[in-house]
């Protein structure tokens, strides 16, 4: 990238890399964030392209959960547009859910889907990209966080999956009882449950596709629920839940659903949450409908069988009005 004036922010400048500054980042920097009296370096900014420039960027140990790789970001932004560059594109690890907020932070918008092999690090990425017209603000995050981080009734807690919860995840969702009841009825295998746990999880919820959480009830994980297929401009998101045959008979998923349910209306800003069940499952029939879902009708071959033939199903939906 070409030289550029240093940038003072109220909290650190931004300058170009120089032969005399020595940084263990990782890769070769071309701009360093300095503390304002200049004597040391806390992040730096590497670049790549031209028209498309690729950021790549690092944060001092001592310097991290301060925001500072957002404010670094949004402050070197306006300088690369105006280099002439079209698109500022960042490509996080998707196992660096730290790096894919700080993107977030600065306003780059998760519109490249994960690319395998793509990061910094070689492995697969989240790709984000900032363009000159999108501003500076913290991108508008689809799926916000829980607020406080879970979700809680004083009986049951939800919390987001996580890569503690691979062995108990694997078990429970290679029950049969478990998967027969899902979209695709067959078993995950331990690499996709540990995808799953470790990043796929987090990431489909940064990126606003779902959120897949644990319903926990002090004794750790006896199941999960979820929200998925959120069309925000259409104002819908459907729900899904499971639960170990030992707790079941507990209240447990009527409570996850409520809370779900009042989560997607008062903080993700649904109008309409809907679920499909199996034509015979009268347990999770009964769930909903203690929930407040209404039946709404019956989905012809909604959903497919490993014999390739279709089945029914029935939907249920609650409005925010209702």
């Amino acid at each position: 990238m070409n030289f550029f004036e240093p940038v003072a922010t109220t909290a650190f400048v931004l300058r170009p890399s120089d032969a005399a500054t020595t940084v263990d980042c990782g890769f070769e920097p071309d701009a360093v964030a300095v503390s304002p009296e200049g004597e040391a370096v806390w992040g730096a900014l590497g670049f790549e392209g031209s028209g498309v420039v690729s950021v790549r960027y690092w944060v001092a140990p001592e310097r991290r959960g301060k925001r500072l790789a957002s404010a670094m970001l949004r402050a070197v932004a306006p300088v690369v547009f105006e280099a002439g560059a079209h698109r500022l594109e960042a490509r996080p690890p998707v196992r660096d859910h730290a790096a894919i907020r700080s993107a977030l932070g600065a306003g780059f918008r998760p519109d490249g889907g994960v690319a395998r092999g793509a990061a910094w690090d070689g492995t697969h990425a989240l790709t984000l990209g900032l363009l000159p017209g999108d501003g500076t603000g913290p991108s508008p995050r689809v799926l916000p966080d829980l607020p406080g981080g879970t979700l809680s009734d004083g009986v049951i807690t939800l919390r987001p999956l996580g890569a503690g919860d691979f062995e108990a995840h694997l078990r429970h969702r290679s029950s049969p009882d478990v998967y027969a009841g899902a979209a695709l009825p067959l078993p995950p295998s331990a690499e996709e449950a540990r995808e799953v746990c470790e990043w796929r999880a987090a990431v489909d919820w940064l990126r606003g596709r779902s959120a897949l959480m644990v319903i926990d009830d002090g004794e750790g994980y006896q199941g999960t629920i979820g929200l998925y297929d959120v069309a925000r401009i259409v104002g819908t998101g459907m729900i899904g839940y499971d639960l170990r045959a030992s707790v079941r008979g507990r209240g447990y998923a009527t409570r996850a659903v409520n809370l779900v349910r009042t989560w997607a209306f008062r903080e993700v800003g649904l109008d309409r949450v809907w679920a499909g069940t199996d034509l015979h499952n009268t347990a999770s029939q009964a769930v909903l409908r203690r929930a407040g879902f209404r039946l709404e009708g019956v989905e012809r071959g909604g959903l497919p069988t490993l014999a390739g033939r279709r089945r029914d199903t029935l939907v249920w939906a609650v409005l925010s009005s209702d």
